[in-house]
């Protein structure tokens, strides 16, 4: 009965968080003693950010994606077609969630703070472990509080605690795999030997083999241990000078393990290989190594979510604490603590190395992908800053003591304070808040009828909000094909009074702006509103509204030297200033470019004075950019290009020349590889003139 009760929401605010702060709780009191208590301290305090605000912004679209992919049958979630580059476990871990504790934002969400406060408590455990096995031998607590607190105000994780996504979990599943990877090399314990060792060796494996179906970048995590494995077993033959069959034994166990993990993943193999080789986009374009170390570090200190002034204060206070306490370790202490810091360094460092050199081939470039790496860097913080320090007892005595040292106080300090103004702006910054999924669907419950129509260019998360604010228009989520389009709405808005286009930020269903057009064509533009992350505008529709492309393109044959051809047109000829002239552009590739060009359509005076003007990129009907174009494939190799030209509502009434301007989308200008008619910054084709009226 208490999990069919925890389908209501307010239950589920009081149950659960209590329920797992119990549990995680009795899962280290074995651990804690007295002096242990702030470890606990932290882990309130981590639970509380997590849960502060948690259903406070709406779900955005890739939490939307989530929903969506986790409420198919769990058996069908692995090959939905849906999953593009995505493991199952996640989503089929979501599937049970949602039937457990059903579809609130809160809810949806609470899952992730369970992974995300495990993280806290496994780090404190590992920072404690590491301790052990750095000089002098105090089994100091410091890094281990350290650790865990600077994980529990981070702002990275206390962000991904609040998505839909499966960043948290790799997150712990990563930090897991690793803590037994260290205790299965490196015991500090007298259990950790024989049949426990074997107990370790099995969890790693699993825990390795569940973290690859939860997210493919593991295989950057997977390149880190195995470095690590061979570098630990070039230690034990020529530090500890282990025998030939002891070595043997090692290497047998390394290679048992790997291939015991490619065993457990063999099923989804296939599958991986099939949707990691299909994904590409062209139109990304790889980071530079500046840009790429400059983000990627931002994403694991300050959070994304800070504006670039304090960011850069704070990136830069982050690496110097870090250069810092490190060199304070490795100076102060003898022997100095390599073996730990070795490990922590190729776990940031090789994934990341990895990653880029990835991206070169096939460039789709967000933090967040390796946030599983992030462990590493809150333990090279914490032990670095609360790593104990030699004391000497007096001038005079060779003796000493350990402990921290001001300095290290000092750069905590200053750690904690950045993490905890950029988590400040995490919560109150609007600028970086999630798009606003749920206002414009009560936007759109207020203010349309059941006779209206409503189109969104992406489908998720709106369906979720779509359907608790009951809104009366029918609403339908279109993909965008300019050759069906106007055919689709003539069978859907016919009869409708008003058409609502609602468009998504980081949308590209309809870059060409082929729905606006055909709307404003068959009707009239009647408002715009913005919200954060999207854009509405709604059309007034005559009773007989007909959309519609030009029937036929008149045939020109304006050649951009030896590259494009415009070898079709139709415009409107005749307007009013409230009215937008109207083109329909039909481009053909004429040889092979690696150029990316836009078309910029302009409507100039007699005088030269251009009083009219949009920009676009040229793109297929895949919406590749022109560098991308298959000359051979007579489907790809041309575009339709649509266009809407606002005009200055006092315009004076005359005749107007309509032109085209091809450009490089990247500078310098004019475009390269085409001749003809040179403007500032292309080159530039006369398709006509438009007659403006009052």
């Amino acid at each position: 009965m208490i999990l069919f009760n925890l389908r209501s929401n307010s239950l589920l605010k009081l149950l659960l968080p209590a329920l797992l702060t119990s549990f995680t709780i009795t899962a280290m009191v074995n651990s804690i003693r007295r002096r242990d208590i702030p470890a606990l301290l932290i882990l309130w305090l981590a639970l509380a950010l997590r849960l502060y605000r948690l259903d406070f912004q709406s779900i955005w679209w890739d939490e939307g994606h989530s929903i969506f992919v986790a409420s198919h049958p769990i058996t069908a979630i692995p090959t939905l077609p849906a999953m593009d580059v995505h493991p199952p476990a996640y989503f089929s871990l979501l599937h049970l969630w949602l039937a457990l504790a059903g579809r609130s934002e809160f809810a949806l969400r609470y899952l992730s703070v369970v992974f995300s406060l495990l993280t806290v408590a496994l780090l404190w455990r590992l920072a404690r472990l590491l301790a052990r096995s750095m000089p002098p031998p105090t089994h100091s607590i410091w890094p281990s509080r350290l650790t865990g607190l600077l994980a529990a105000v981070s702002p990275l994780y206390v962000a991904y605690a609040q998505e839909v996504r499966s960043y948290a979990m790799i997150t712990c599943l990563a930090l897991a795999s690793t803590f037994v990877l260290w205790r299965l090399l490196l015991p500090d314990h007298r259990r950790d030997t024989g049949r426990k060792r074997g107990e370790l060796l099995g969890l790693y494996i699993l825990l390795t083999a569940a973290c690859l179906y939860t997210h493919y970048f593991t295989i950057f995590l997977l390149l880190f241990q195995n470095i690590f494995w061979f570098i630990w077993l070039l230690r034990g033959k020529f530090i500890h000078h282990y025998q030939t069959k002891t070595m043997a034994v090692h290497a047998a166990l390394w290679a048992a393990s790997q291939v015991a993990i490619g065993l457990l993943f063999a099923p989804q193999l296939l599958l991986a290989t099939r949707q990691i080789t299909g994904y590409t986009n062209p139109n990304l374009t790889p980071p530079t190594l500046i840009d790429f170390i400059s983000r990627s570090w931002q994403a694991y200190t300050t959070g994304l979510t800070i504006d670039p002034g304090p960011a850069r204060w704070g990136m830069g206070l982050a690496a110097v604490v870090l250069g810092v306490s490190w060199a304070i370790q490795f100076a102060a202490n003898r022997p100095r603590p390599i073996l730990p810091f070795t490990l922590l360094l190729l776990w940031f460092i090789v994934p990341l190395a990895a990653y880029f050199i990835i991206l070169q081939r096939q460039p789709s470039f967000e933090p967040r992908y390796l946030i599983l790496i992030t462990p590493s860097l809150f333990l090279l913080l914490g032990l670095g800053c609360g790593g104990p320090i030699p004391i000497s007892k007096s001038p005079h005595s060779p003796a000493a003591s350990h402990g921290p040292r001001p300095t290290p106080y000092v750069l905590s300090g200053l750690l904690l304070l950045i993490l905890t103004l950029s988590l400040y702006s995490y919560y109150t910054n609007e600028t970086y808040f999630k798009d606003d999924s749920a206002g414009v669907a009560n936007w759109l419950a207020q203010e349309t009828t059941a006779n209206d129509i409503v189109y969104i260019d992406v489908p998720h998360p709106f369906h979720y909000y779509a359907e608790r604010a009951a809104i009366p228009a029918p609403v339908h989520y279109l993909f965008v094909d300019i050759h069906t389009a106007a055919d689709q709405l003539n069978q859907e808005a016919a009869g409708r009074d008003r058409l609502f286009w609602v468009a998504w930020r980081g949308s590209d269903t309809d870059p060409r702006g082929v729905i606006p057009f055909l709307a404003e064509k068959a009707g009239t533009f009647a408002g715009q509103r913005d919200f954060r992350g999207y854009q509405v505008r709604w059309f007034d529709l005559p009773a007989e509204a007909k959309f519609s492309l030009p029937d036929q393109l008149a045939p020109v044959q304006a050649t951009f030297g030896d590259v494009l051809r415009l070898d079709g047109l139709a415009f409107g000829d005749t307007t009013t200033p409230v009215e937008p002239v109207w083109a329909t552009l039909h481009f053909t590739l004429l040889r092979d470019t690696d150029v990316n060009y836009k078309v910029s359509l302009r409507l100039r005076a007699g005088d030269g004075a251009i009083v009219g003007q949009v920009d676009r990129d040229l793109l297929n009907d895949r919406h590749f950019r022109t560098a991308d174009w298959p000359l051979a494939d007579p489907t790809l190799n041309q575009a339709t290009s649509v266009y809407l030209l606002p005009l200055p509502v006092d315009l004076a009434a005359g005749r107007y020349r309509l032109e085209a301007v091809i450009y490089n989308a990247e500078p310098p200008y004019p475009s390269e590889g085409v001749a003809g008619l040179e403007t500032a910054d292309g080159v530039s084709a006369l398709l006509g003139h438009v007659k403006v009226v009052p």
